[in-house]
């Protein structure tokens, strides 16, 4: 994908007055074109209409607002759910075509991880650069077809099951039924790696050291994001082990709640399947969906292994160009590529860092800063009045009721403001959040479908989540006092 001077402004026309899904998370132009490229060229053939078109990405000093066209959504999820009637197992059938890509990924990184960087000559460096790039992108190819379908049939979903419960006369709130029927039926990487915190709690002294040093290896990129690299040590992990044992009273209690959630969720669903009289296709979306949550917690994994090994890289680039690493992750991986022969100065990559926009499409990319990137958010995004609205609704994705100060969360790095009992916000969550919304009364986000990361672990946690609202980072502001109604899918604001 090459980067084409005024390809943006070109465009403009093409995409003005669209309608687009926001997600916000910590990220940088370098990690995120793993995705953006992948999704829009890469495997097109192959996925069947599960391509999608364009993607803008706005960026804020490490914040990342990432937008897709609702468009390339509905065509994606209509294209997963044509080829479901056809063939009810749709989602394992798409999910085995990527398996040699994903495979030769992590071969990739652990290649990597065993280099001496330092001893190879700035082509071969920069061979392994790309070589890198390309398995990322056949790798994450499958993104847009993972993104289409669970940002698209969330309400569709939720449509299809009000219905069958409507029909059922079974006694259970909707609110459970859907809970049970939309949870998780595989264990996420967070589940795994908690799994393996709780072995160490739970093990002998002399041999809770060891397990504590592999925990470490096995889980040392887990707070990584599409900006930030980090390499957790024991010490870290150390103190995490502390908390549980001073905060969880019964450990392998604990550790068997978690480590038998999914096959738990699985037999409630079956039940609630039964009882419901569920129709074919109703089972297909489910299925689908439970397949995709499980693809989709995979790829997040996979970025966050990208970012590692992909930071091994650009560490080594920097030494040689004295371009500082976290600058260069305001390049896109196409410029990086030449990097040797011409890049833009740190001065510029500064500027992209406070405000820039990259925008992809089949035909290319380009780079925009400051007050043309200003113009192009302004074109696309154009603007909307909030200050009268003091209550809005979404969709229940755990039910529940909580009143609470909010606290608004635009990156990992601002989790720690999130304080017990407290409303935490956000136009999405990552896995990186976690630990406010272990702390957080309910969640309430912009944007999510059933299947988002904040529905699962809301549900996970028993905390009341509202999701999809579109406005709550708009109208609400730290400090609000909120009442969540999340049964109703209601948010209101009390005091502010």
């Amino acid at each position: 994908m090459k980067h084409i001077p005024r390809l943006a402004k070109k465009k403009l026309k093409q995409w003005k007055g669209k309608s687009w899904y926001h997600q916000r998370f910590d990220g940088s132009p370098y990690l995120l074109h793993f995705i953006a490229e992948a999704e829009i060229i890469t495997h097109e053939k192959r996925k069947k209409d599960g391509d999608f078109s364009v993607h803008y990405c706005f960026f804020d000093d490490g914040k990342a607002d990432w937008y897709i066209e609702n468009g390339d959504i509905k065509k994606v999820y209509t294209s997963v759910i044509k080829q479901g009637r056809k063939d009810p197992n749709i989602s394992s059938t798409m999910m085995k075509l990527w398996i040699k890509e994903e495979e030769r990924f992590y071969e990739m990184c652990g290649k990597i991880g065993k280099m001496n960087l330092g001893e190879l000559s700035d082509a071969e460096l920069m061979k392994l650069h790309d070589s890198f790039l390309k398995t990322g992108l056949e790798r994450n190819s499958s993104s847009s077809i993972i993104d289409g379908f669970a940002l698209g049939t969330d309400e569709m979903l939720a449509a299809e099951i009000k219905k069958s419960y409507d029909n059922s006369g079974i006694k259970k709130k909707f609110g459970d039924v859907f809970s049970a029927l939309t949870a998780p039926v595989h264990l996420s990487f967070v589940n795994e790696a908690e799994l393996s915190l709780l072995r160490v709690a739970m093990a002998k002294e002399d041999d809770g050291k060891e397990m504590l040093r592999q925990h470490q290896s096995d889980f040392f990129w887990i707070r990584n994001n599409y900006v930030d690299a980090n390499v957790l040590d024991r010490q870290y992990f150390g103190k995490e082990l502390k908390k549980i044992i001073k905060h969880i009273p019964d450990i392998r209690k604990e550790y068997v709640r978690v480590n038998n959630a999914p096959s738990e969720n699985a037999r409630r669903k079956h039940e609630l399947i039964s009882s419901l009289g569920i129709g074919k296709e109703l089972k297909m979306l489910i299925k689908v969906s439970e397949d995709f949550t499980h693809w989709q917690d995979e790829r997040k994994k996979a970025t966050m292994w990208t970012a590692h090994y992909a930071t091994l890289i650009l560490k080594e680039i920097s030494r040689r160009t004295g371009v500082p690493t976290e600058l260069m992750k305001y390049m896109t991986p196409r410029e990086v590529s030449n990097i040797f022969k011409n890049h833009p100065t740190n001065k510029q990559l500064e500027e992209r860092r406070r405000n820039s926009v990259v925008f992809w499409d089949k035909e290319g990319h380009e780079v925009l800063v400051g007050k043309e990137a200003d113009e192009v958010k302004k074109e696309i995004l154009g603007e909307t009045e909030l200050s009268k609205v003091d209550d809005f609704r979404g969709l229940t994705a755990m039910t529940g009721t909580a009143r609470g100060k909010v606290k608004i969360v635009k990156s990992a790095k601002e989790i720690d403001k999130v304080k017990k009992g407290d409303i935490l916000v956000a136009v999405m969550t990552r896995p990186d959040y976690v630990p406010a919304m272990k702390r957080a009364a309910a969640i309430v986000t912009n944007e999510g479908g059933v299947t988002c990361h904040a529905a699962i672990i809301s549900r996970e946690l028993g905390i009341p989540c509202v999701i999809g609202t579109k406005i709550a980072t708009n109208v609400l502001k730290d400090g609000d006092t909120v009442e969540v109604r999340a049964n109703h899918g209601w948010v209101r604001i009390i005091d502010s």
